[in-house]
């Protein structure tokens, strides 16, 4: 026969071997009998004993139902808060309930499951507790209580929240009444007593390590991360709050997540005397954050935590909020894709991170598919200079299927934002004083590219028949215009417009983009349906900007329509010469627009092929600067044919190793997040961090520029310094150099010379304006040695002559794969006094870090002036995605006041990235040098990058096929005999030299290597 226990330990032993019985039916009658016996023997102990029984009267409309409760010491009793939470989850209709499936966490005796079996038609609640004592003590009581029949509705186990459930239950609500209890010290210093421990086990007394930490609802939290694949489709989370935070820290603490909520039922109830604040005047100082108490129950304002300690010490009681919170996902299909991709990808531990308040149903698609997409291949290359072909494609098909438009994808041309695209057709088409025509609606959109490009902007009227006289009254290249909403239903001006253009020669170009919205509707009166079915005009172009993203507002790209043969080469020099690309992501989030869109419209007829163009009767302008820029060896026609089925391409190639990860995460959630705070990125000051950890050099956030891409940078520090000198700047670029160097900077109106490093330092060169070199040398890969970096630095600081390093290839360390430093000018500065004064380095995210196609570039410097001139003369700027992404990489490096890394684990990441990343490189430097003339290897120093440049003097003059190599046809003769492609010498500004990548993948490479190795041999 039972007896009372004389310890906790004693009754828990009971209740488990009676726990045990009641599973069992032979045995369940006498184990009934027995826990009855228990239960009275229990009766009347006061809290502390090692049983005790526990009363609760419910009444529910005309129900009323009478619970008694065995509680261990480890046990939470019933509170006013728990009675609350039962009002609430009663308050949700009980058609609503009926045959649905119910967890409860934090189920302490198994109260509220006993409860609702009673007065609910909850097909199946089961109660769990991180404390293993529950599972017994609730067991017990559920039998104390129910019928057979309530009772085969409940069960209940041991798990921390949800972690220890089967991972393929699904669950119709989720409930719990967790306490918020906030603990000053933690749990791993001398063990306390058992029970207590218990206790705080059940109170959940441990910090979750999330922002919510801070108000006491860390468990809460955490409980939210793990639900949503928890909850069966419609599921709901039903919890009971403490309102101490406030309300509007608990609602953002469900919206971040993705979860709308509503408050079901809210009630005052008196502080919990085991509670203690003191931890939440603290947060409250630190925070700057309010808790809130109430003197009364029905005080009509709250008082905060230090008012509320006060007043406790006093000896008087406080009263605080408590709430059953509802919530349920706002999107669950979008946000379960986006936390199963990021979990594709490794990046589950971005999920208690996301804000997801204020996504929309297009944000999160696209954050899934990138999260996918990333996980299956993490590379992010560039775009092609006209965008991707495929992505053509899919516009054409748009066209086409939408609107009869039928284009090629070769008259597509895809550029950056309008501004920086309209300055791309103003190098190609005209020179500085060139006149434009450009009406009055348009002006301040093109403002700054019309100056920067330097024509003469002629503004006119916004209706088609004035524009059409003064267009006959001037003398202009160009024609840019926008077509009103009232005119747009009688276009036969713009007819009369484009033909009398034609016949002087002029470019008129179209601007539709404040009437265009992607849609997979057919907006009625657009220029496609007016282009579709007119005849084709080779001197009329379309321009959509597409700037109606209410998703990303500045994922800005540019399509341009059709755009003649000629005009669309020209197009692709001046982006290469301007480094204006598109951005990858950019352009991926428009693939996907694009195709979902022709998901819509479903077509069973195959694409047409597009019509034959007749040639302009009169050509179009071509500015005398892109026939200029078009001369330039790296724009020389192809010796290679694409279709060529054995062609390796040496003459062109990126970083194509994978993307650290830390950047992943960090493009992921950027992408993920709010648009709040346009500005805030932290890019700025996260560069700076980076060039204070590999360059010894603090810079301000003043002095760093941010752009798309270094090249960008280049080209606009040209135009900087022109503009900051009032004249034509000599610039000197050091060879060999990078090929589309010397275009770039006369693209920016300077005028370029060439020399090698030896006669600068050895006084053979007039003193330029600003010399340009790369560390380490794009192509030759070689690193400047200290000695060469002094030398050039006093040259500088004794002509006052500045220094653009471009850095890009900083970190590509091949000699020493461990490196963690940059040796640059600015480096010297303790040497020679006053040179980081003059030096502008340039680096981006593209070679170290892989990832060319996002578009990230920053330029660091001294002068302010200069910087905030390169600032303004940009056009379009970098997406707050990319920014954020960048920063979240660049922030690895930085360290608080006592020089400690505030992410050393994303620094370690990153360092994990560069050393195989160099390694790996090493590898295919050595194999494609022993390939090439000895000097392949370089002279002895460090060397770094992606090509090599070396002389090529062993095989010059030497003959193959009865030719004789000379450095003129040296890469056309490689290419004939072997398939391989290579730079000439004139690419790099150096005759001798040939340049070739060797970051192409491994088996390519090796073949590469293989021919080029035969040839050589044969060479006579």
């Amino acid at each position: 026969m039972n007896t009372y226990p004389s310890h906790p330990k004693e009754a828990l032993e009971q209740l488990a071997r009676l726990s045990v019985a009641l599973s069992d039916p032979a045995a369940r009658a006498s184990a009934l009998d027995e826990l009855r016996l228990l239960a009275a023997e229990a009766r009347g102990k006061p809290e502390g004993a090692p049983l005790r029984l526990a009363e609760i009267d419910a009444a529910v409309g005309g129900e009323r139902e009478h619970l008694e409760l065995l509680l261990l010491p480890s046990i939470f009793a019933p509170e006013d808060w728990a009675f609350t939470f039962l009002e609430g989850l009663l308050d949700v209709p009980a058609d609503e309930l009926a045959g649905k499936k119910m967890v409860e966490v934090g189920t302490g005796s198994g109260w509220i499951p006993i409860a609702l079996s009673k007065f609910t038609g909850l097909a199946e609640i089961h109660g769990v507790d991180l404390n293993p004592h529950s599972r017994i003590v609730a067991t017990c009581n559920a039998w104390l209580n129910c019928s057979p029949e309530q009772a085969a509705r409940l069960r209940f186990g041991t798990s921390d929240l949800l972690v220890d459930l089967p991972a393929e239950e699904r669950w119709d609500f989720v409930v719990g009444c967790i306490p918020q209890v906030l603990r000053a010290d933690d749990l791993g210093g001398a063990p306390p007593e058992e029970e207590q421990a218990l206790y705080d086990l059940s109170n959940y007394c441990a910090i979750q390590n999330v922002y919510e930490d801070h108000f006491g609802l860390g468990l809460i939290a955490r409980l939210l991360d793990e639900c949503p694949e928890r909850l069966a489709p419609g599921g709901r989370l039903l919890l009971n709050l403490a309102g101490r935070p406030g309300r509007a820290i608990i609602e953002r603490m469900f919206s971040r997540r993705g979860f709308r909520t509503s408050v079901l039922v809210a009630r005052r109830v008196r502080q919990a005397a085991d509670t203690d604040i003191r931890p939440l005047v603290t947060l409250e100082e630190n925070t700057k954050r309010e808790f809130e108490f109430y003197l009364e129950q029905h005080s009509p304002e709250p008082i905060r935590a230090r008012t509320a300690l006060g007043w406790l010490a006093s000896g008087n009681p406080i009263w605080h909020e408590v709430a059953v919170w509802q919530a349920e996902l706002a999107l669950p299909r979008e946000t379960l894709a986006v936390r199963r991709a990021l979990r594709e990808a490794g990046s589950g531990s971005l999920l208690g991170d996301l804000d997801l308040s204020d996504a929309s149903q297009e944000q999160l698609d696209f954050v899934a598919s990138l999260a996918r997409r990333l996980a299956a291949d993490p590379v992010i290359p560039y775009a092609h200079e006209a965008g991707d072909a495929a992505f053509r494609v899919s516009i054409a098909r748009y066209l086409e299927r939408f609107f009869g438009l039928r284009l090629g994808e070769g008259e597509i041309f895809v550029g950056p934002e309008r501004e920086q695209t309209v300055y791309s057709l103003l190098l190609a088409t005209c020179d500085p004083g060139d006149g434009v025509l450009i009406t009055r609606n348009l002006r301040a959109t093109y403002s700054r590219a019309l100056e920067k490009a330097g024509v003469d902007a002629i503004v006119t009227n916004d209706t088609l028949r004035e524009v059409k006289r003064l267009l006959g009254a001037f003398d202009v290249k160009v024609a840019i215009l926008g077509v009103e909403p009232g005119e747009r239903s009688n276009l036969s001006a713009l007819r009369e417009i484009a033909d009398e253009a034609a016949s002087r020669g002029i470019l008129v170009i179209i601007d539709e983009s404040a009437f265009f919205t992607i849609t997979s509707g057919v907006e009625p009166r657009t220029l496609f349906e007016f282009l579709a079915r007119e005849p084709h005009r080779p001197n009329l172009v379309v321009l959509y900007g597409l700037v109606k993203n209410a998703v990303y507002p500045d994922f800005e790209l540019t399509l341009l329509l059709p755009v003649p043969e000629r005009l669309h080469a020209d197009l692709e020099i001046a982006a290469e010469a301007t480094y204006s690309r598109i951005s990858t992501p950019v352009q991926w989030f428009y693939e996907k627009t694009f195709a979902d869109l022709l998901s819509f419209r479903i077509s069973f007829e195959p694409p047409s092929p597009a019509p034959a163009r007749a040639a302009p009767a009169v050509p179009l302008p071509r500015s005398a600067r892109m026939e200029a820029l078009a001369a330039f060896p790296a724009f020389a026609p192809k010796i290679f044919r694409e279709d060529d089925p054995e062609l390796i391409r040496l003459d062109y190639g990126e970083n194509e190793s994978a993307v650290p990860h830390p950047l992943v995460e960090g493009l992921l959630a950027a992408c993920a997040a709010p648009r709040r705070d346009r500005e805030h990125h932290g890019l700025r000051e996260a560069v700076a961090a980076f060039l204070l950890e590999t360059r010894g050099v603090a810079f301000e956030s003043a002095e760093v520029a941010i752009a798309q891409g270094v090249w960008p940078l280049i080209h606009d520090l040209a135009v900087a310094l022109r503009e900051s000198l009032s004249r034509t700047p000599r610039i000197l670029a050091v060879t060999p150099c990078y090929g589309v160097l010397p275009p770039t900077l006369l693209a920016a109106g300077c005028d370029v010379e060439y020399a090698p490093l030896s006669r600068v330092l050895e006084g053979r060169v007039d003193p330029p304006d600003a010399l340009v070199i790369s560390q380490p040398s794009n192509p030759s890969g070689s690193y400047l040695s200290r000695e060469e970096l002094v030398a050039l630095a006093s040259f500088a600081v004794r002509h006052r002559c500045r220094i653009f390093s471009d850095e890009i290839f900083g970190l590509v360390n091949l000699s020493h794969p461990a490196a963690e430093a940059v040796a640059s000018p600015v480096s010297v500065e303790r040497a020679v006094p006053g040179v980081t004064a003059l030096t502008s380095i340039l680096g981006g995210l593209s070679k170290e870090f892989a990832a060319g196609g996002l578009r990230v570039g920053w330029l660091a410097s001294r002068d302010r002036e200069l910087v905030s001139r390169v600032m303004a003369s940009q056009l379009g700027g970098l997406p707050l995605a990319s920014a954020r992404a960048a920063s979240h990489l660049y922030g690895a490096f930085a360290r608080n006041p006592s020089g400690k890394l505030l992410h050393p684990e994303r620094k370690r990441a990153l360092r994990r990235h560069l050393d195989a990343m160099r390694a790996e490189l090493a590898e295919k430097r050595a194999l494609l040098a022993s390939a090439l003339p000895l000097d392949a290897g370089g002279d002895g120093g460090e060397a770094g990058g992606l090509f090599l440049a070396p002389l090529m003097t062993d095989w010059l003059g030497k003959r193959v096929g009865g030719v004789t190599l000379t450095p003129e046809n040296l890469a056309r003769l490689v290419y004939e005999h072997t398939h391989v492609v290579l730079n000439n010498g004139a690419w790099c500004s150096a005759p001798d030299r040939i340049r070739a990548v060797f970051s192409i993948p491994r088996a390519k490479l090796e073949t590469a290597a293989a021919r080029l190795a035969e040839f050589g041999k044969s060479l006579r």
